[in-house]
């Protein structure tokens, strides 16, 4: 029986995908190149503090609107025709297509959602149903990342095929219904694992390949941020570096969460780690997690001297995480050793820079560029899987854990999105989508 609710949300989403459709044949739908530039807290000017909040006893407050995004922010674009197959939109979207053969959905379920005028909202959407190869996960954490913020800010959307409007890149949760085809997962099983959007909800559908077991004895809302920060570490330092025991490593904004995970991720591979931040307090943090070398990042930058202290320091490096841009690609180039590798992950600080070509020459240097978001299916998988191998043991035995600054409710989204601007954090902000049922565990906190 068809319930008047369930009638309503069919009729909206049947709207929706028309509009949608008709909206990306005329050209809305594009193809953003360009780079993001919220700063890791430049001069503390990204944010405001006003009174009211949990962490401080003040609430996080973002000022400005669209023009202050404007400024940290360069975007291109270049429109791209798209012609909309039915069964990919409703694949990629987590709109509901046919029926699962399984029990236990909802009509609704409750989401942040981005109504596109830089305000972070919760509000109700139809709950996804899997499709052939897909898994329903009723979501416990979805940790909050950088990328967020900037699609928040309108310049970042989210990758052709995810839901438009609803943020998230990673998630931990149970699985609560299989599609067909389904032989990775079991109705219960404990997963986490990344998307393309979608996931700072109460549920959504991932392909099997794309989500992993939980070790048993971590805290299951906290692996809600690991995915998306190890993942991206592992396939940075690993896949794309060729990271080997005995290394040294180098990475910036080392307080982030990605830049936690570099840490961890690479003293458990025999490696020496030399990081920067803009506090000593991030860095007696950062130390605590196996930093054997922690220098400040003073401002205004000058990359000459960040470079020669690095050196001075740990010596020069043979891998480099680059997870702010713009000059400190300058320091990277100075502070490499001979065919030393630099896998540029982020531009907080900027997306263009001239490069010293003779110095990338002379060095014998390898830059690489990577992200994981826009990846397909089949190219998650293989991230997913590789860390599955490598960093899953490390975890399941406790030698590298989540480290998590704050986790709020769904409902509190807008003051998360708030918390993780002001750059006060340390490590992941986590939203809770559901009470959480965890198992006996810990995390760094």
């Amino acid at each position: 029986m068809v319930t008047p609710r369930a009638a309503v949300d069919d009729v909206e989403v049947q709207r929706r995908r028309v509009v949608g459709e008709r909206e990306q044949r005329v050209g809305l739908a594009v193809r953003w190149r360009g780079v993001e530039k919220i700063g890791e807290g430049h001069d503390r000017k990204h944010s405001a503090q006003a009174v009211g909040t949990r962490r401080h006893r003040r609430r996080l407050e973002v000022p400005g609107d669209l023009e202050q995004a404007g400024r940290i922010l360069r975007v291109q674009l270049d429109p791209l025709t798209v012609v909309i197959d039915e069964r990919e939109l409703r694949h990629r979207r987590n709109l509901p297509g046919r029926r699962a053969e399984t029990t236990g959905s909802v009509a609704a379920m409750r989401a942040v959602v981005f109504p596109g005028d830089g305000t972070v909202e919760v509000a109700d959407r139809p709950t996804p149903t899997p499709g052939a190869g897909e898994v329903l996960v009723r979501v416990h954490g979805a940790g909050l990342n950088r990328a967020d913020l900037v699609q928040q800010a309108g310049f970042y959307p989210a990758p052709p095929g995810s839901p438009p409007d609803i943020p998230g890149m990673e998630f931990s949760g149970e699985v609560a219904a299989l599609g067909t085809g389904v032989t990775a997962h079991s109705v219960g099983d404990r997963v986490f694992g990344i998307v393309g959007g979608g996931a700072q909800a109460e549920a959504l559908v991932v392909h099997e390949t794309n989500c992993a077991r939980v070790p048993d004895h971590l805290d299951l809302l906290a692996a809600g941020g690991i995915p998306e920060v190890f993942i991206t570490a592992h396939d940075a330092m690993r896949t794309r570096a060729g990271l080997q025991p005995g290394e040294h490593v180098l990475v910036h904004a080392v307080g982030s969460g990605v830049g936690t995970a570099v840490v961890q991720l690479a003293k458990a591979l025999g490696c020496t780690v030399t990081g920067t931040a803009r506090t000593e307090t991030k860095l007696d943090q950062a130390r605590a997690l196996g930093l054997d070398h922690g220098v400040l990042a003073t401002s205004p930058l000058d990359p000459t001297a960040l470079a020669q202290t690095i050196v001075d320091r740990g010596g020069e490096a043979n891998v480099t995480i680059e997870l702010v841009g713009g000059d400190y690609v300058h320091v990277d180039l100075a502070a490499a050793a001979y065919q030393g590798r630099i896998v540029i992950v982020g531009t907080l600080a900027g997306g263009q820079v001239e490069l010293p070509l003779f110095t990338l020459m002379i060095k014998r240097l390898a830059l690489h560029g990577t992200t994981l978001r826009g990846r397909s299916i089949e190219q998650k998988g293989a991230a997913v899987q590789a860390f599955v191998d490598e960093v899953g043991p490390l975890l399941a035995d406790g030698r590298v854990q989540p480290v998590v600054d704050q986790i709020l409710p769904l409902e509190e989204a807008a003051a998360a999105y708030a918390l993780l601007a002001s750059d006060a954090t340390f490590g992941k902000v986590i939203l809770r989508a559901v009470s959480a049922r965890t198992t006996t565990g810990s995390c760094r906190s």
